[in-house]
């Protein structure tokens, strides 16, 4: 009974453990078939490949990649023909072309786009460009400027590069651009009065703008105020000088020009590099009246007096309108005295003097007046001496009388003290009496004072002119005066 039941038990635990197995068995083979069903699933989605061997892939372009540079810059000037901007470049100091299209980003300082024309000279600006091609890429007006407008009173350092404008101190270098109107200017263009406006970054100025520059002011006809004073708006600005030139700022003043009685308020303007001529002939003292008097003296040679003084009268004398006093002499002719009223623009005056009686003596030892010859002629002092030409004693070969000459044996005494004094043209030929006595040099010639009656005669080139002169013994040089016309 025990075996029985222990085989019992036996086959049930066989059984039991062959289910388990079993089962196990099951189990995979359910685990196979999923695997299996995946595995198909997954390679009925892929592509089938026809081709065989597989192609080499061809690989993609890849976009062009352009080189570009950014600089700050001045700008100088802009072609809307050509679209073509000229620029300086700040970092490397050169000037820069560069061509700008449509798609070339053009603003101002606040962002706003603008068209290149709306540039001006001396706008700073950040600017990037082409490498290759200069072209634009953009173009700002930078925002990193600062600005200083009108300042004046400008110096610029000596032994650095640094101005001072307005109490500030800036740096400054060969990029500096100074613009007045648009047109570029040197730094020494500017002065202390002109007004300017500077933009720069950080502590360097680049740019200077003249807002108010100068011009000039000269004047005309003012002799009458020569020593006095200039006034602009009633400041005084100078003293006046002969060839005054003053500079002022450019605008419109009231100029006051004054000296002694003399004073004149006129308005000018001043325009920027032009010099104005202020005309003060309206304002001059009043000149008293001239005329001018036309004399007409016999014999040649008389000397002419006027108010104690010596005038040469070969072309018309000018004199104020009054009353003058007239003195006409020449040796051997009686002297003429008299008034002169001058009252008008253009007058004429002859004057004719009566030869002078000459004494001869008597058997009775008593004097008879002679009269002298008819064409004798006179003579002028004027004080000079010195010696220039000469020659011998005139007469030595002429038949002279002993009135003609004073020794009685065909000689002239002689005033060694003094000379006879020709003043002709240059280069004019002196005979007394037919006797060369030499050539006028500059104008003058002298030779010994010899007393008498004698024939001069001058001699020009081809043409010559004789007179009679009396030269007497009054202790004074004998003065001669005649020109060719």
């Amino acid at each position: 009974m025990d075996n029985k039941n222990l085989k019992r038990k036996s086959v049930r635990a066989g059984g039991s453990s062959k289910g388990a197995v079993l089962f196990v068995l099951f189990l995979a083979a359910i685990m196979i078939l999923t695997v299996a069903a995946f595995r198909v699933a997954a390679d009925g989605k892929k592509p089938v490949n026809t081709h065989t061997p597989t192609a080499t892939p061809v690989p993609t372009k890849a976009a062009d990649i352009r080189d570009t540079k950014r600089v700050t810059a001045i700008m100088e000037r802009v072609d809307m023909e050509t679209k073509t901007l000229q620029l300086y470049s700040v970092q490397d100091q050169a000037v820069l072309w560069l061509s700008y299209e449509s798609r070339t980003n053009i603003v101002d300082k606040y962002g706003l786009v603008i068209v290149a024309g709306q540039l001006s000279p001396g706008d700073i600006l950040e600017v990037e460009y082409e490498t290759q091609g200069s072209m634009a890429v953009s173009v700002a007006v930078s925002d990193d400027v600062w600005e200083h407008p009108y300042q004046t009173g400008l110096t610029v350092g000596t032994e650095r590069q640094m101005l001072t404008a307005g109490g500030r101190n800036f740096i400054y270098s060969d990029a500096l651009h100074i613009y007045s109107n648009g047109v570029e200017e040197e730094l020494s263009y500017i002065l202390k009065e002109d007004s300017i406006t500077l933009r720069g970054i950080g502590s360097e100025v680049y740019v200077i703008l003249l807002e108010r520059g100068h011009g000039y002011l000269t004047l005309k006809e003012e002799q009458d105020y020569v020593g006095g004073s200039i006034l602009a708006n009633n400041q005084y600005i100078s003293q006046i000088t002969d060839d005054f030139m003053l500079t002022l700022k450019e605008g419109t003043y009231d100029i006051t020009v004054e000296n002694d009685d003399l004073r004149a308020t006129i308005p000018v303007t001043i325009a920027r590099d032009q010099t104005t001529v202020l005309d003060l002939t309206e304002y001059v003292r009043v000149p008293d009246p001239v005329g001018q008097v036309t004399f007409k003296i016999q014999p040649a040679g008389a000397v002419l007096w006027i108010n104690d003084e010596n005038r040469f009268y070969g072309e018309p004398v000018k004199l104020a309108y009054g009353v003058y006093k007239i003195r006409v002499e020449s040796g051997g002719y009686v002297p003429y005295e008299g008034l002169l009223r001058v009252e008008g623009a253009a007058s004429e005056l002859a004057i004719s003097l009566p030869e002078a009686p000459v004494a001869t003596p008597t058997l009775a030892g008593e004097l008879t007046p002679t009269p002298t010859p008819a064409d004798g002629t006179g003579t002028g002092n004027d004080g000079s001496g010195g010696n220039v030409g000469g020659g011998t004693s005139p007469g030595d070969s002429q038949d002279n009388t002993s009135e003609q000459n004073p020794n009685g044996d065909g000689s002239y005494p002689v005033d060694e003290e003094h000379h006879i004094i020709i003043y002709s043209d240059d280069e004019v030929e002196i005979y007394l009496d037919g006797d060369y006595m030499g050539v006028t040099e500059d104008g003058k010639a002298e030779f010994e004072k010899f007393i008498g009656t004698f024939e001069l005669e001058l001699v020009l080139g081809e043409e010559s002119k004789s007179y009679i002169i009396q030269v007497d013994d009054d202790g004074e040089d004998f003065i001669f005066r005649r020109y060719f016309e």
